[in-house]
């Protein structure tokens, strides 16, 4: 029987959604999966269907060798190659993509159609002391956005292929830097406000009013001299230890997934349990209800060899690295009052880091969720280096996980080898998905043979 600990951290719960005292407004209607599409505009194109319609060449270009890939019609393409550490994307008006390499703010387009985007067809737009991962274009298209671990920062957007002559704009400032987890995702809301994720200091980090959380900023017409201050921000989600990914899906809901612990061991399972868990989590962050995710109090279960509930099972965490006085039991991390569960879990190390919701015709897959998995460390043998589909059904629930991109070991997967490791996922103005590599410092090109 697992042992049982007062719950001490009520304030996490009470004061999840709110700021410097002040109560948020709720999110979402309270129900499971909360449909907004009545009062939130649709900023994705059209509503997803699973009809297919080829729009056009997707293949063009020169195909990746050694892919593996879930349905033989997919092609993998690279797009661009030479690009350092190619971590988030975001696609311009003119749909040129807009890529976070080696600490600059690069572009990248095709301007002879051939399908890459060769050395001459691109340019550095901008930089700024210790950019590391984000990237954001706002909605009206007026402004460029890009982070470092402490500030995010932002120029006018021009269309043009010119570097920006701008000085850096400080939006946001005072985020806490350092740590095991530097990335700060940038991505806008469907008003216009600003999220940034930042995720927690350590492995297990019980320090939870300033990390492991997401927060949005409401952008002014004027930013304040210096920046907006970090701790102004409305809390959206916490209990996340790592929430790289993060996309609003065409019915306004904000999808995230999340790094799980790494070196999970519990006193009540007498065998090694870390290699499959904690589930990297696939959460809907604005559910109805609490926004306390559980970490890192709670874990949820991928795969147990006995003893297990089933895959999104809240545990509480039972390690020495969470102070006695501090623990949950299972019973609380299973109350849905305190803590929010996944919608699904994928397996455990996967690491992923990007997320969106494809809503083209060029792939038969439209409605459904495509997430890059940056491979494992904490697990033998490796796994991840994937793009995988989170298949979903007309009201949103996740039916299931499967990689349909990887590395081709005779014809089949090998998980967490390949030369490959996935960062963001973008659908570019062609309806193809844009994967970006900082391994191989390559944007590659994932389309569907005519």
């Amino acid at each position: 029987m697992r042992t049982s600990y007062a719950f001490l951290l009520s304030a996490i719960l009470t004061c999840a959604g709110c700021d410097n005292g002040t109560a948020s407004p709720p999110i979402g209607d309270g129900g499971d999966t909360p449909d907004l599409s009545a009062s939130i505009p649709d900023l994705s194109g059209p509503q997803p269907d699973l009809a297919f319609v080829q729009p056009g060449d997707t293949c063009k270009g020169t195909a990746l060798n050694g892919v593996w890939v879930a349905d033989a019609k997919l092609c993998v393409v690279t797009y661009a190659t030479g690009l350092g550490r190619a971590r988030q994307m975001a696609v311009a008006p003119n749909g040129e993509i807009y890529l976070h390499s080696d600490g600059n703010v690069v572009v990248l387009y095709d301007s002879n159609s051939d399908g890459t985007s060769g050395n001459t067809e691109r340019f550095t737009f901008a930089s700024a002391a210790g950019l590391n991962h984000g990237v954001a274009i706002s909605h009206d298209g007026a402004w460029v956005y890009a982070s470092s671990d402490t500030t995010v920062y932002r120029w006018p957007y021009t269309g043009t292929h010119t570097p920006s002559t701008a000085t850096a704009e400080v939006v946001v400032k005072g985020i806490p830097g350092g740590g095991s987890h530097v990335t700060r995702t940038l991505l806008f809301d469907p008003q216009g406000n600003l999220l940034v994720s930042v995720g927690s200091a350590s492995n297990v980090d019980t320090a939870q009013d300033e990390r492991s959380l997401v927060r949005s900023f409401p952008i002014p017409a004027t930013i304040p001299t210096g920046g907006i201050a970090y701790l102004t921000g409305t809390v959206v989600a916490s209990g996340l230890r790592n929430e790289v990914g993060l996309t609003y899906d065409s019915k306004g809901n904000l999808w995230g997934v999340e790094n799980g612990r790494d070196d999970l061991s519990d006193p009540d399972f007498n065998f090694d349990i870390h290699n499959d868990n904690p589930g990297e989590e696939i959460n809907l962050l604005n559910a109805g209800g609490v926004r306390f995710y559980g970490y890192p109090l709670c874990w949820s279960e991928n795969m147990l060899m006995s003893g297990g509930l089933g895959a999104t099972t809240q545990w509480a965490d039972q390690s020495a690295e969470v102070a006695a006085g501090l623990r949950m039991t299972d019973v609380d991390c299973r109350d849905g009052s305190k803590v929010q569960k996944p919608k699904a879990v994928m397996p455990g190390h996967w690491a992923p880091l990007g997320v969106v919701e494809y809503t083209g015709h060029a792939l038969p897959w439209a409605g459904d969720l495509f997430v890059t998995s940056h491979g494992s460390w904490n697990r033998t043998p490796a796994t991840g280096r994937v793009l995988a589909r989170v298949q979903r059904d007309t009201t949103g629930a996740v039916l299931s996980v499967a990689p349909i991109l990887g590395e081709n070991n005779g014809g089949q997967l090998r998980q967490g080898q390949w030369s490959a490791r996935p960062v963001d996922v973008v659908q570019g103005p062609d309806q193809a998905l844009y994967v970006s590599d900082d391994l191989g410092g390559r944007v590659l090109r994932i389309g569907y043979k005519p």
